[in-house]
């Protein structure tokens, strides 16, 4: 219950209190004064009538008197008016049953009227007549009583009401929205969330709580930030070239190796962009020249990066050599992009007027889940002495040896679609295990099973679906086919991860048959599920943290695949809680490998604590990364060293 609640609670009930005792004074004092003015009323017509009785009786003759008796009994304010002889002997007597008409039952039982008797001595001369004895009607006065209890009790509740409407839109006033503003702010410390109060209430208490916990969540927001600056000037230190702002060839190396064994990113196109003795312009052009035309190379290559459907990034690899890096894309189909690099490459080198004295050649390779790093560097190389034969401003495309499927777009739209509709996708799993080997969670992973019947990983069809724009259309397959496993048992009985991409996330669309889907497998599973999706830069936050509201909403967790120390990484964690990220063990140990990381470890762990994320070290290929990442204080972890994936139906 909310203070609010409590506060309008204990007034409600003062109110009632109030309510019923002045309700029961007030039928006391009716009840009370209706009790005196019975024998009042009956002392008065006794005397009254006695006295005009006086002139009238006579022992031979009673009528006149019977008349004045029954005529004043008639009135309906009397029970009995009975004349008695000087020797207790009836002469006259008018009585009625009590009979009170719309006055409920337990009425009578609450208020007992009680009418007195009244009498009066009638003389005639100096003697003795007999004795007139009045008694009020209670049928009236109950009547009376209960009708004016009635028009109280309707006035008290009218107050009652008014009373507590008024209270409740100044308590509201003074402090509903305070109290509401405290309450969110509580709930988002919970979530690890930094959000502060503008509108400050004016209630001295109110006012010292909000500004505590303003300043509160301003030092931990603080603290987050200098960590943040901590671990993005290692991240810069470590990866960045200082000339470009690109990333190095450290970068380049680690990334290749980390998405040639995952699964999404396994295969792609590099795009190497080489100069010919790009520093021997710095005798031409002065240093400051120079530097401008590297800051406009670097800039053209970030833009195509940028303008690029799929995940990609840029790096230098040396004072020559860019290289970019397409996943889930074959090379032919970059020509488009590469032209245009070439094309924006060729006004820059005429503004700066050294096409005669630089050469520019780009060459082209694919490679996928069983490539390494050294042989398609060799092959871009070779790839490049062709370009460079055939002129400058020449790119060539590698194609000896290529395993890519071949086949027109309709065709592999055609092969994706039945694929589905058939149930051609499979499910293969991993295990994420804490050091002491206690499952966290399985992750699910996508396979084809191919004409021949072979499990293909998504490395085998992922660039298709990508380049058909069908990955939304097949996170919604992956969905309902997870839905209808749970549904029949034939699903592995364990927490789950499930991987979404982009498109199902960014379209509104999309993200409507999602949130039904969810809803659907919450009700269906006994066991915890995770969505998980890529850190990726072209996914907004906002959108981002719609995804996480419904999640939670139907009892999902949350984590980031392939997070990465980047700075637009850690500003993510700023507005977005994460159940967890997943970092490649390779990566992990790259950036903490120099003996003097406890600064970074240290901003590291005070940015995931500060938000309460768990790390998990994916790709754990042997021992020794196992024992590093312990070392770390990272105890949960998944790959092939770890457990195997396998093939679940």
């Amino acid at each position: 219950m909310t203070l609010f609640q409590r506060i309008m609670g204990a007034i409600i009930a003062f109110g009632i209190l109030i309510f019923i005792a002045v309700g029961y004074l007030n039928f006391n004092s009716l009840n009370s004064y209706i009790n005196d003015q019975l024998g009042i009323n009956a002392r008065h017509t006794a005397n009254s009538l006695g006295l005009s009785l006086k002139s009238v009786v006579d022992t031979e003759d009673l009528s006149m008197a019977q008349t004045m008796i029954n005529s004043m009994f008639d009135s309906g304010y009397y029970q009995m008016i009975r004349l008695d002889d000087v020797d207790g002997k009836v002469l006259i007597e008018s009585r009625e049953k009590l009979v009170v008409d719309d006055v409920p039952e337990w009425f009578f039982k609450v208020a007992k009227l009680n009418a007195p008797i009244e009498n009066s001595e009638i003389m005639t001369g100096w003697t003795k007549f007999g004795t007139l004895y009045v008694q009020s009607s209670t049928g009236r006065a109950y009547y009376e009583l209960y009708t004016g209890m009635i028009g109280i009790l309707g006035t008290l509740v009218s107050i009652f009401l008014v009373m507590i409407l008024c209270v409740y839109l100044v308590v509201k006033l003074i402090l509903s929205e305070p109290l509401d503003k405290m309450q969110k702010q509580a709930e988002a410390i919970l979530e690890h969330k930094f959000i502060t109060q503008d509108k400050i209430p004016s209630a001295t208490d109110l006012k010292q709580m909000a500004l505590a916990m303003n300043a509160m969540v301003k030092k931990v927001e603080d603290i987050f930030e200098q960590e943040k600056k901590t671990l993005n000037k290692n991240q810069e230190l470590l990866y960045k070239d200082s000339d470009s702002g690109l990333y190095n060839r450290r970068y380049f190396q680690t990334k290749f190796e980390e998405y040639v064994a995952s699964e999404e990113y396994s295969s792609g196109a590099i795009v190497l962009v080489s100069f010919t003795d790009l520093i021997s312009l710095k005798k031409t052009l002065g240093f400051e020249r120079l530097q401008s035309l590297i800051t406009k190379i670097s800039q053209t290559l970030q833009d195509s990066v940028n303008q690029s459907k799929v995940t990609s990034f840029v790096a230098r690899l040396n004072d020559n050599d860019f290289v970019l890096l397409h996943t889930g894309v074959l090379s032919e189909n970059l020509r488009g992009e590469i032209e245009k690099i070439n094309e924006n490459l060729r006004e820059i080198f005429s503004s700066f007027d050294i096409t005669d004295q630089c050469g520019l050649n780009i060459a082209v390779v694919d490679y996928d889940h069983q490539s390494d790093l050294k042989t398609t560097l060799t092959r871009a190389d070779v790839t490049l002495v062709s370009a460079r034969s055939a002129g400058n401003f020449e790119y060539k495309i590698f194609t000896e040896g290529s395993q890519a499927i071949v086949l027109g777009k309709e065709q592999y739209r055609d092969l994706i679609t039945k694929s589905m509709q058939n149930d051609m996708f499979k499910f293969a799993a991993q295990r994420v295990v804490s050091d002491d080997s206690d499952l966290e969670h399985r992750e699910l992973y996508l396979r084809l099973v191919d004409d021949g019947g072979k499990w293909q990983m998504a490395s085998y069809f992922m660039p298709m679906v990508n380049e058909l724009s069908l990955s939304a259309s097949l996170d919604i397959y992956v969905l309902e086919r997870v839905l209808n496993m749970l549904l029949n048992g034939s699903l592995i009985n364990d927490t789950l991860a499930i991987n979404l991409s982009k498109d199902v996330i960014n379209e509104d669309e999309n993200f409507t048959r999602l949130t039904a889907i969810l809803k659907k497998i919450s009700t269906a599973s006994k066991h915890k599920i995770y969505i998980e999706i890529p850190d990726r830069d072209d996914i907004s936050v906002a959108n981002t943290a719609k995804l996480i509201d419904t999640l939670k909403k139907h009892g999902f967790g949350f984590g980031f695949d392939h997070f990465e120390f980047n700075q637009n990484s850690i500003e993510k964690l700023k507005e977005i809680s994460p159940n967890y990220v997943k970092i490649r063990a390779a990566n992990i140990t790259d950036f903490f490998k120099d003996k003097d990381v406890d600064e970074s470890r240290k901003s590291l762990d005070v940015i995931m604590n500060s938000k309460g994320i768990k790390i998990i070290g994916i790709g754990v290929e042997n021992e020794e990364q196992k024992r590093r990442l312990i070392e770390l204080g990272i105890t949960s972890m998944q790959g092939i060293y770890i457990d195997d994936t396998k093939n679940i139906g």
